[in-house]
C-alpha cells in the first residue's frame, strides 16, 4: 500500500483525577486515573515536503522535534510539513504535550509509510508516559482509564489496568481561571526539582486513596453508575490534594480551584476536580444539570477575575486520524 500523501490527526484533550499511591512501597508509583475529552482538540496537519521537518503554528517547534525524533528512530527521511490547526491550551492540566508529542510522531511516520508501530513504543522513543500513562491512552482508547504506574527506575509506559466507556448522559463541565495561570506554569518550570523534592506519601494516606479508587470508584464505574463514581472521585482528588498541598501551598492549587469546584457541587454536579496541577477544574454532573453547572462556573470565573467555562464529553474513540492518499 503507497503512503499517504496527507494526514490529519484530531487527538483528545484529557484531565487528572489524581494517583494511587505516591508511596511506592510496592514497587510502583502514581497509578494515574482520568478522563480523555473530546474539548479542546489538538489537529495536526501532515503533508509531504522536499526534505526534513517543518511545522507551522502554535508551539511548532515542540512538533517538529517530535516528529524529527521519530522519524529518526525508525529510520526514515521522508521530508515532512505539519501545521497545528488546533491547540490544546499548553500547561494548565488539559494533556496537551503528549497530545502534540504522540499526534506528530504518528502523523511524520504514517507519510514515511510505517505501520504497526504500538502507541505505547512510540510514546517511549518521544519521552512521553512517565510518570503518567493517562495522555498515551486517552490518545490511543479515550474513556475513563486508570494506568497501574510506572517501576522504579523504568522508562516503559506503564500497563492499562482498566478503562470504561462513559455514556453522552454524563457531562463534563471544564473551567479554566485565568489568574492562577503564571503561578501554575512556574510550578511546571520546576516540575521535575517539584517532584523530586516531595516525601514519600504517608502509607495510611495512599491506602486511604487506594482505597476510594479501587473499591468504590471503579466498581461504580464498571457498573455504570457514574453519580457515585463521580462522589468517589471528588473525595479521592480532595483527599490527594492533603499531600499536594506541600508543593501548591493548599488541598487545591489556588483558591480560584477551590471555589469554583464548590460552586460547581452546590450547581448540581455528582463531584468536581483539580486536572493535575490545575488550574484547570471539571465537573461530572447528569447531562439534566449541565446548563446550570455551566452557568454557576462561568459567573464564578467572572467574579474570580476571568477565565472560560465550556461543557463537553468523555471521549470514547482517542485520536482519530484521516488520510488522504
Amino acid at each position: 500500500m503507497r503512503p499517504p500523501s496527507r494526514i490529519v490527526v484530531s487527538a483528545p484533550s484529557h484531565v487528572h483525577a489524581g494517583n494511587i499511591d505516591l508511596h511506592g512501597g510496592l514497587g510502583r508509583l502514581y497509578g494515574t486515573a482520568g478522563f480523555a475529552l473530546e474539548e479542546p482538540r489538538l489537529v495536526v496537519e501532515a503533508s509531504r515536503a522536499e526534505g526534513g521537518v517543518e511545522a507551522e503554528g502554535p508551539r511548532s517547534s515542540e512538533a517538529e522535534r517530535y516528529a524529527r525524533r521519530a522519524l529518526e528512530a525508525w529510520g526514515c527521511d521522508e521530508g515532512v510539513r505539519l501545521r497545528i490547526s488546533s491547540e490544546i491550551p499548553a500547561h494548565v492540566g488539559l494533556g496537551s504535550t503528549t497530545a502534540l508529542a504522540l499526534s506528530s510522531g504518528y502523523a511524520a511516520l504514517a507519510l514515511c509509510g510505517v505501520r504497526g508501530v504500538s502507541v505505547e513504543r512510540l510514546a517511549e522513543v518521544l519521552g512521553r508516559g512517565v510518570p503518567s500513562a493517562l495522555g498515551v491512552y486517552s490518545f490511543k482508547l479515550g474513556g475513563f482509564l486508570v494506568d497501574g504506574g510506572f517501576r522504579r527506575g523504568s522508562r516503559r509506559v506503564p500497563p492499562l489496568v482498566f478503562r470504561a466507556h462513559v455514556p453522552r448522559d454524563v457531562a463534563v463541565v471544564v473551567a479554566l481561571p485565568e489568574k492562577p495561570v503564571p503561578r501554575i506554569m512556574e510550578i511546571k518550570r520546576r516540575e521535575a526539582e517539584v517532584l523530586a523534592s516531595m516525601p514519600p506519601m504517608p502509607e495510611d494516606l495512599a491506602a486511604r486513596a487506594a482505597r476510594l479508587l479501587l473499591v468504590a470508584a471503579l466498581p461504580a464505574a464498571a457498573e455504570g453508575d457514574w453519580a457515585e463514581a463521580a462522589r468517589a472521585l471528588h473525595e479521592f482528588n480532595r483527599l490527594l490534594g492533603e499531600y499536594w498541598a506541600e508543593a501548591q501551598g493548599s488541598v487545591y492549587c489556588c483558591r480560584e480551584s477551590e471555589e469554583l469546584i464548590d460552586a460547581a457541587v452546590r450547581a448540581g454536579a455528582w463531584g468536581a476536580l483539580q486536572s493535575s496541577w490545575g488550574p484547570t477544574v471539571y465537573a461530572l454532573a447528569p447531562a439534566r444539570r449541565e446548563r446550570q453547572v455551566l452557568d454557576a462556573l462561568s459567573r464564578e470565573l467572572e467574579r474570580l477575575g476571568g477565565g472560560r467555562a465550556w461543557s463537553t464529553r468523555v471521549d470514547n474513540e482517542g485520536a482519530r486520524a484521516t488520510v488522504e492518499v
